[in-house]
């Protein structure tokens, strides 16, 4: 029998299909960052330092007892993940050309735009924990929250 991976952006899709509340803009843009994040990762192109944190964006996405479960808080608990995407992104627009950027991103919309909504949007839900967000992601000691 062979093996079929589950499809984490449609069950990222489903969990946000009809979200309204807070940080509702932010929090429907999460099936398209994951699947950002899922194509930069198979791209040959990504250089294997920023392979590392790549990973850990995606594996942050999909860990059930991060900072704001999901399991608990529904979709407003996808707020810490898009932090950790967001601020990611930040870097990896600083190293990565525009080109391997521009392939990833499968969305409608800018995804400057959007990720700088999403970052400065997500860094308030996560308040003074956006420190101990990115040490859980991975990402170093949480430089330039």
């Amino acid at each position: 029998m062979p093996f079929e991976a589950p499809d984490f952006a449609a069950q990222l899709r489903v969990c946000v299909h009809g979200y309204e509340g807070e940080h509702e803009r932010s929090i429907r843009h999460a099936p398209d960052l994951f699947e950002f994040y899922r194509a930069l990762f198979a791209d040959e192109r990504l250089p294997r330092e920023l392979r590392t944190m790549v990973n850990g964006v995606l594996a942050y996405f999909v860990v059930p007892d991060d900072m704001l479960p999901e399991e608990t808080l529904g979709p407003y608990g996808l707020l810490d993940d898009l932090f950790v995407a967001s601020h990611a992104y930040r870097v990896l627009r600083r190293e990565l050309p525009r080109e391997v950027i521009a392939s990833a991103w499968r969305a409608d919309g800018d995804i400057d735009e959007i990720m700088s909504f999403v970052h400065s949007d997500a860094r308030k839900a996560v308040g003074r924990g956006a420190r101990a967000v990115l040490r859980l992601a991975g990402l170093a000691g949480g430089e330039g929250v």
